[in-house]
């Protein structure tokens, strides 16, 4: 699977003929360069693909604001951020209090946490390391946001989109079930309520 088979089930989908390259003075073609690479974030950003997690140790920054103790660059191929931990706390809140805000180099996350580990969602271009379910759901989103440009067809948009959100939801439920997490163990307080005496 590549970017141009992407292209063709999407414009597949609404009726609209395929293209051979992603170098052709087309319509078809000028409608998939413009919003592919848009399509394919979004979708990755709606949920933590398993294909798509990666984690890095965060590079730390001299300079910080008064309201947070440590500034760390941003993952130049992060889509979004799903959890930041350190090794002496792996097991934290879901919840960290970070906050984004960029400079002249690019995003920067302020945290309290030191030593930064970052799981995040990975801007995955390589179609090889897409899930098939996720392919399916992308090229109902491509369909969707080409389809007025190519259509000029309400209905088509509104089928598109209601196909992608079906789908989305299947790619979801078949990556949970690709996957056992880890449940947290039990608070001391409730673990010595069930003990026996």
């Amino acid at each position: 699977m590549d970017k141009i088979e992407i292209c063709n089930m999407a414009l597949s989908r609404i009726g609209i003929e395929n293209i051979e390259s992603l170098t052709e003075a087309s319509e078809q073609e000028r409608a998939c360069a413009q919003f592919y690479d848009h399509a394919r974030r979004v979708v990755l950003r709606r949920y933590p693909w398993t294909w798509s997690t990666r984690r890095v140790t965060l590079a730390m920054l001299s300079e910080h604001p008064p309201d947070y103790e440590y500034a760390y660059r941003y993952p130049a191929d992060c889509v979004t951020i799903r959890r930041i931990y350190n090794e002496k706390y792996d097991n934290s809140p879901s919840y960290t209090s970070y906050r984004i805000a960029g400079d002249d180099s690019g995003r920067i996350l302020y945290t309290d946490v030191p030593g930064a580990i970052c799981e995040y969602t990975a801007d995955v271009t390589d179609c090889s390391l897409m899930d098939d379910q996720f392919v399916e759901a992308l090229s109902w989103k491509l369909a969707a946001d080409v389809a007025f440009k190519l259509t000029g067809s309400a209905q088509n948009v509104q089928m598109a989109e209601q196909q992608y959100q079906t789908l989305f939801l299947d790619a979801v439920a078949n990556n949970e079930d690709e996957q056992n997490t880890k449940e947290e163990a039990p608070d001391a307080f409730i673990r010595a309520r069930f003990e026996e005496v």
